[in-house]
Order: C-alpha cells, then structure tokens, then sequence
C-alpha cells in the first residue's frame, strides 16, 4: 500500500486529498494505509452521517457503503451530481454487483463500481485513478446497453481503460475465474494498443467499443480512431517482443510508448480468435465458451 500512498502523493498539491467513506471492517485496511501517508485525508462517518457529510463538505473521492444497494448509490451520485455538479468522483461498493447494476452505474458516471469483499490491490489502484485527475468528467458514455449486449464510446486515457477493465470484471460472467481473467487481460491489452496506437492516447479522440454475450460465446469489439496499421506486421513484431521482452520494453521507452508490445501475441494465446478488418482498426475478440 505504500506505493499507492507514495504515488498519490506525487501526484498531489500542497492541500490533502479528502476522501469520504462509511466506517466500515471491509475498508479498515485500506483506511489505515491511506492514513498512513501525510497527502490524503480519510474522513470515516456513520451511514446516517454519510451523505450529509458529502453534501456538506468537499472531497475528491467518495467512496459508498458496501452495505447499501447499488440502486441506493446511485440515487446518492445523482443527489451529488446535482448538488455538486456532474465531476463527482464516486466508487460504489455493493454486497453482489448484477449486470443491471453494471450498466446503471456506467449510465450514472459512477467512477467505479466493485462488489465485496474486495480485491484490495485492485481498489487500491481504483482509488489511486480517481485520485490523480484532479479534473474529471466522465470518460466513458453509453450508447446502448442490456445485460448481453453493451455499447460504449470510450476517451483515449490510461484511467478510462482501467475503468473499463473493472467494470469488465464486474460483470461477472458465469464462466470460470482463469477463463474470465484471461479474456478480461486479452480486451485490456487490445484497448490499450487501440488507445495508444489509433488514439495516441488523445482524450479528445474516442473508442468504440462493444461487448456482446450469447448463450455459447462472449465477444469483444473495439474500433479506434486512427488510420489502422499493418496487421500481419504487428503479430510479428508481438511474437519476437515476447520472445526477447526486456529488449522490447527498452525499445518502447526509447520511442517514447508505454511498457508492453505483447499484445497482440498474448491476446491470441489466451483467448480463441483476434479478429482484424482489412485496415487494422476494428478487432473482435472471440471466445466460444464450449
């Protein structure tokens, strides 16, 4: 935890970043260890005193109780948005997240959603997001969604796809767990190399991306804004990056890209089909569940 507190800490200004949660067992490590550093300040309150303390006062973060409902939370981001406007940041915390509950808090701009009991190094990373933007407004818009068919347009950032990747994981798809990570690992990487490569990580640019779940299958789609590359190439350069990968990553950072160049190649080992169009703009991932 004292990366995360050390990382926010240089992201931070000279006043301390306030965070609102309920006192509550399921958070008193990651109250602690925030408590820990001297940049952060955690202020716990009782579910009765919650939302007027949230109403009352000005934090960078809230996060809900995980005794509450999903639907009650997000009744309380609305009551926020309206008192406070729509930059809020706000993670719920909810018992068991459905795929309703999913959807209602991507279309309510919740910063993130998890279900308990925590992945603690997961919220710890959530947190540590909401926390280095200090001007926020949602990145993520919905153009249509149901339980087995999402459509989102998606801003070109770091913290946009990995809150995309943690409302992936919420959705909790009846398969197994290693499955399950191996296709949410599989669409972050392909995102990621959508965003930088076809967005340059321009926030100002957007990705398409859509989730579709049949009774035998599960798909990703995902298109960028950038005028494609070599498709063939790139697997080939996957493949030789993940046999020698420390040498890639010093060839990155030379050039100025994030970590990473593996993919391509380990999308295509993970899951059953990487599926480009003739331009290299659009993927599908494909995973036939049978």
């Amino acid at each position: 935890m004292s990366t995360f507190v050390e990382a926010v800490a240089a992201s931070s200004t000279h006043q301390p970043l306030r965070v609102l949660a309920v006192d509550d067992p399921c958070l008193n490590s990651f109250v602690s260890d925030a408590r820990s550093g001297k940049e952060i300040e955690v202020v716990t309150t009782t579910l009765d005193d919650f939302l007027p303390a949230a109403l009352r006062e000005r934090f960078d973060l809230i996060v809900t109780s995980p005794l509450t409902s999903a639907k009650d939370d997000i009744e309380l981001l609305a009551a926020l948005q309206k008192s406070r406007g729509e930059t809020v940041k706000v993670i719920i915390l909810v018992p068991e997240a459905t795929p309703a509950d999913v959807i209602a808090a991507l279309r309510a701009h919740a910063f993130a959603l998890f279900s308990t009991p925590l992945d603690y190094g997961s919220f710890a990373a959530m947190v540590e997001a909401a926390l280095s933007v200090p001007v926020w407004s949602d990145c993520i818009e919905v153009v249509s969604a149901k339980p087995e068919w999402i459509s989102l347009r998606v801003r070109c950032s770091m913290v946009a796809a990995e809150r995309m990747v943690q409302y992936g994981r919420e959705l909790k798809v009846d398969v197994p767990d290693d499955i399950r990570s191996n296709i949410l690992h599989s669409f972050r990487e392909l995102l990621l190399n959508a965003m930088e490569h076809g967005g340059r990580f321009n926030p100002t640019l957007k990705v398409d991306v859509g989730y579709l779940r049949t009774d035998s299958a599960i798909l990703y789609y995902i298109r960028d804004p950038g005028a494609g590359f070599d498709t063939e190439q790139a697997i080939a350069n996957a493949r030789a990056a993940a046999q020698d990968p420390l040498a890639c990553v010093a060839a990155r950072i030379v050039q100025g890209l994030r970590p990473g160049g593996f993919g391509i190649h380990l999308a295509s080992q993970m899951i059953d089909s990487v599926i480009y169009n003739q331009f290299g703009d659009e993927v599908v991932l494909f995973k036939n569940l049978r």
